[in-house]
């Protein structure tokens, strides 16, 4: 490894580590009660080697959501497999999305929160503008998947694949919440397990766009 390649390895697990320890603290304390000073002592870095690595404690965050999407994006890539069926392909992103929500649930509150038409586009990091650009490459594989299905007839014609996009999400989402917060108490009243009851609506989800409902 030269010496440049060795320089970024240290520098990436320097950044990581500050990562971790603030993911950990957003997670306990919130983010508007955390500090540079808290994440200093949790990460066991100084003040100075922080600002070394990240502009501000927003610049932590912006990368916490950078690293989730691009985990995402991965997922939903290694999902999208030609030789694999349509429902399958669709079961496997809704899993990607489910990972998403539990591993990295700070970047996915931000992305499911945040309003678009509130940010200032003229003045937006790197980081942020990147992450903007990974939304919409999401995006974009997610419409191509939809319209494979309009064009292999099992997706109804009537469907606008990006408009799909952004409406399949919400709804995926909405209920993976719902997972998350009632999937047990549910699953014990209707005496299924969680796998069940995730699969159930997953079928529901899907079956609003399809031809012929699985």
């Amino acid at each position: 490894m030269g010496r440049e390649n060795k320089k970024e390895a240290v520098a990436l697990l320097h950044r990581e580590q500050i990562m971790k320890a603030a993911e950990t603290l957003f997670s306990e304390k919130g983010y508007e009660h955390t500090t540079i000073d808290d994440i200093s002592k949790a990460s066991a870095y100084s003040r100075r080697t922080i600002y070394a690595y990240y502009k501000s404690k927003d610049d932590i965050l912006h990368h916490i959501v950078e690293k989730g999407l691009l985990e995402l994006k991965k997922d939903i890539e290694n999902a999208v497999n030609p030789n694999e069926d349509f429902i399958t392909i669709y079961k496997t992103i809704c899993t990607a999305m489910s990972k998403y929500q539990n591993e990295y649930h700070h970047s996915a509150n931000i992305v499911n929160n945040t309003n678009a038409t509130n940010l200032d586009f003229k003045n937006l990091s790197d980081t942020v503008k990147h992450i903007l650009l990974l939304g919409a490459e999401i995006n974009t594989i997610l419409a191509a998947f939809i319209k494979n299905g309009k064009e292999k007839g099992i997706v109804r014609q009537d469907v606008i694949p990006m408009l799909t996009v952004y409406i399949l999400w919400s709804s995926i989402t909405s209920f993976l919440h719902l997972a998350q917060t009632k999937g047990q108490f549910l699953s014990k009243q209707f005496s299924i397990s969680e796998n069940e009851f995730l699969d159930y609506g997953f079928k529901q989800l899907i079956n609003s766009i399809l031809e012929v409902h699985i």
